[in-house]
């Protein structure tokens, strides 16, 4: 009797002698793993993923060095303004001022001829004000940073209070 039909008999399913062989031995080619075609594939794939991530890492680098220099130039601009503020154009038509790295520039030209201080009352005041263009230069480590114009007003006292 054949063994596949004593199998049948016995309740079990029939089976061929190349279902009976070990499962390695069935077909070998399946078993070995990743043919070079298949390796291929995957490493023109894998180097499609990998180039397109250099490209939007590469696009992000640069937005970031842009963002940095233009808080950088935001920051001593401001600083610049800050220290600008405490500058009277009239008497320090230009000048250079230097804080921690820092390097502020200015020339200032009057807008409108100096006139009287007139208070609220529509009295002459103490002082002879006017109005300055200054334009300004900004340096930041010895590397300009910003340029820019401002308006200032700038005084002078010309009078002084008489006691009785």
């Amino acid at each position: 009797m054949k063994p596949g039909l004593a199998d049948a008999a016995a309740g079990q399913p029939a089976m061929s002698r190349a279902a009976r062989r070990k499962p390695s031995a069935r077909n070998p080619l399946k078993t070995r793993g990743f043919t070079l075609l298949e390796a291929i594939v995957a490493l023109v794939i894998f180097s499609l993923g990998a180039f397109s991530l250099y490209g939007w890492m590469d696009v992000n680098l640069r937005t970031l060095g842009r963002i940095e220099a233009g808080r950088e130039a935001l920051s001593s601009g401001q600083s610049a303004l800050d220290l600008l503020r405490r500058v009277n154009p009239m008497e320090e038509p230009t000048g250079r001022r230097e804080v921690a790295g820092l390097v502020v520039e200015w020339r200032a030209e009057p807008l409108l001829e100096p006139t009287d201080g007139m208070s609220q009352v529509g009295r002459p005041t103490l002082y002879e004000i006017g109005l300055y263009r200054m334009d300004v230069q900004v340096w930041l480590d010895r590397r300009p940073v910003q340029a820019f114009s401002v308006r200032q007003v700038g005084w002078r006292q010309v009078r002084f209070l008489e006691l009785d």
